[in-house]
C-alpha cells in the first residue's frame, strides 16, 4: 500500500488555529474502528490520522514533515498548542447534508473536497497547484456523484476558519510500543538487557585474557541469505485464475434481502489453502426470526447472531494456491505494457485502479548483519543479485481495485500471476447508479509478481 502522503498546514488568520488539508481516506469496514484505524495508519506509514462519519465509518491519513511517528507540529513562540484540525472532516460536520466545494487558498493552489452522509469522500480533500487540475478532477467527481451540491468557496473558507470541532481534531499514531503498558515494556527491556549482557562481558573478558588465535583453515560454508531467499520462493504463492472466480460467483451469489434480513457487508481473507468469509445481514422486517434465516444456511455454513438485530454467516471458498517457484512469470517489461494496458482498458469500469511500482521480494538488507565473509574472503552476492546464484530475480507490486462488485468480475483478466489477499464489499445506496457506481461497492486487494 502506498504511503500516506505529506499533509499541507495553514494557519487560520486572525485565529491560534491551524487546518489540514490532503489528507488520503479510506472506508473502515469492522466492528472494532480505532484499532482498524491504527492498523492502516501503520500500513500507510502516517504520523496522524482522523476518523469521522456516521453510520459509514471513514478514517483520513497524512504525514508530518520530518516523518516522524507521532511528531510534533510546529508554532510560533508564544502561541498555543492547539491540535490542527482536517478541513476536510470540519466540512463533512460543517454540511452534513453533503455536497462539494473547489476552494481557493491562501497560498494560491487549489483545494478539492466532497463528503456524502457527513462522510468524506476517499477521492477528495486534494490540493492542486493549477485552477484547470482542480476543475478537471471535479468534473470526474460530479460525473460519478452529479447529486453532489456545490457549495460556494468563500462561503466555505469562511466557515472552516471559524469552526471548531473536536471530531476534527488531528490525532498522532503511536507505535506498537508506545502503545504497550510501561510495565511491560521496562519488562521486555529487562529481559533483552539480560540476553545480551553475558555473551558482550565474555567476549569482552576474552578478548584480553586468551591470546590470539591463529586463522582458521578455509572452509566451505552454506550461504544464508541464498538459503533464506529459496526458502522465501517455495513459501511466495499465487492464485490461479479459477480461484478468483470461484470466490467472487460466492460472494456475488449471497442474496441481498433474505426472509426479512438485508446484505450490510461481507469481506474474505486469503488464507493458506481457502478463502476464509464471512457477511453480516441486518434484520429489517418485524417478521424476520433467527430460526427462518438458520434454516436457510447452505451446507457448511455457519452463522452466529448478535443476538436479535445481527447475524453474521461464515463460510470457506477452496484457494489451491500454486507456488511462485514452480511458475513462468512474466517480465517486468510485460507488466508495464500489457497488464497495466489491460487495466487501463477496464479502468472505466471501476472508481479506482491502483497499481504500485515493483519492489523485490526480497529487500536488500545491511550486507554486515546476515552476510559473513568465509575465510578465503569470498563474500555472497546473492543479496546484490539473486541471479548470480541461479535463482530467479522476483519482484512484487500491489493492486488495489475498488468499484461495483460485477466489475470484480473482469478479473484476473490482464493478470496472470497474483495472489490475492482480501475482498471486501459494502452495500452502499446510489443515487444514480452507473458503470462505475452499484450499490454493491467492493474492493479487491492482492500482489502481482514478475520477474527481471
Amino acid at each position: 500500500m502506498n504511503r500516506a502522503p505529506h499533509l499541507l498546514l495553514i494557519e487560520c488568520p486572525g485565529a491560534e488555529r491551524t487546518l489540514a488539508f490532503g489528507l488520503r481516506w479510506f472506508a473502515l469496514i469492522g466492528s472494532n474502528v480505532p484499532k482498524l484505524a491504527r492498523s492502516r495508519g501503520r500500513r500507510l506509514r502516517a504520523t496522524h490520522y482522523v476518523v469521522g462519519g456516521s453510520p459509514a465509518m471513514v478514517a483520513g491519513y497524512g504525514r508530518a514533515r520530518g516523518g516522524i511517528r507521532g511528531a510534533r507540529f510546529t508554532r510560533r513562540v508564544g502561541a498555543p498548542a492547539a491540535t490542527p484540525q482536517s478541513a476536510a472532516q470540519l466540512f463533512a460536520l460543517l454540511y452534513p447534508e453533503g455536497g462539494h466545494a473547489l476552494v481557493r487558498l491562501p497560498d494560491g493552489r487549489h483545494w478539492l473536497v466532497a463528503a456524502h452522509g457527513g462522510a468524506v469522500l476517499s477521492q477528495t480533500d486534494r490540493v492542486f497547484g493549477s485552477l484547470d487540475d482542480a476543475q478537471q478532477e471535479q468534473r470526474a467527481l460530479l460525473a460519478q456523484r452529479p447529486s453532489l451540491t456545490e457549495h460556494a468557496s468563500d462561503q466555505v473558507w469562511s466557515a472552516l476558519a471559524q469552526a471548531v470541532d473536536a471530531g476534527a481534531a488531528l490525532t498522532a499514531l503511536p507505535s506498537r510500543w508506545a502503545e504497550l503498558p510501561a510495565a511491560l515494556r521496562l519488562f521486555l527491556a529487562c529481559i533483552g538487557l539480560a540476553a545480551v549482557a553475558p555473551p558482550l562481558w565474555n567476549v569482552g573478558v576474552s578478548a584480553f585474557s586468551r591470546p590470539q588465535a591463529a586463522p582458521p583453515e578455509p572452509v566451505a560454508v552454506r550461504d544464508p541469505v541464498a538459503d533464506a531467499y529459496a526458502a522465501m520462493l517455495r513459501a511466495t504463492t499465487v492464485h490461479p485464475p479459477p480461484a478468483l472466480t470461484r470466490l467472487l460467483a460466492s460472494v456475488a451469489a449471497l442474496p441481498v434481502q433474505v426472509q426479512g434480513w438485508a446484505l450490510r457487508r461481507a469481506h474474505c481473507d486469503a488464507g493458506a489453502q481457502q478463502w476464509d468469509c464471512s457477511a453480516v445481514y441486518a434484520r429489517v422486517h418485524p417478521l424476520a426470526t433467527n430460526h427462518g434465516l438458520h434454516a436457510l444456511l447452505p451446507a457448511g455454513w455457519q452463522v452466529s447472531f448478535k443476538p436479535l438485530e445481527e447475524a453474521t454467516l461464515a463460510w470457506r471458498v477452496g484457494a489451491a494456491p500454486v507456488p511462485v517457484g514452480g511458475m513462468a512469470l512474466p517480465s517486468s517489461l510485460h507488466v508495464e505494457t500489457r497488464v497495466a494496458g489491460g487495466l487501463q482498458g477496464l479502468r472505466a469500469a471501476f472508481a479506482s485502479v491502483a497499481l504500485s511500482p515493483s519492489v523485490p521480494l526480497m529487500p536488500h538488507l545491511p550486507r554486515g548483519a546476515v552476510i559473513q565473509k568465509s575465510a578465503a574472503g569470498q563474500a555472497s552476492a546473492v543479496q546484490s543479485n539473486p541471479a548470480s546464484s541461479g535463482m530467479p530475480v522476483v519482484r512484487r507490486r500491489s493492486l488495489i481495485l475498488h468499484g461495483p462488485l460485477r466489475s470484480m468480475a473482469l478479473m484476473p483478466g490482464p493478470v496472470s500471476a497474483a495472489r490475492w489477499s482480501r475482498l471486501v464489499v459494502n452495500v452502499q445506496s446510489q443515487p444514480r447508479p452507473s458503470l462505475a457506481a452499484s450499490a454493491l461497492v467492493a474492493e479487491l486487494q492482492g500482489e502481482l509478481y514478475e520477474q527481471e
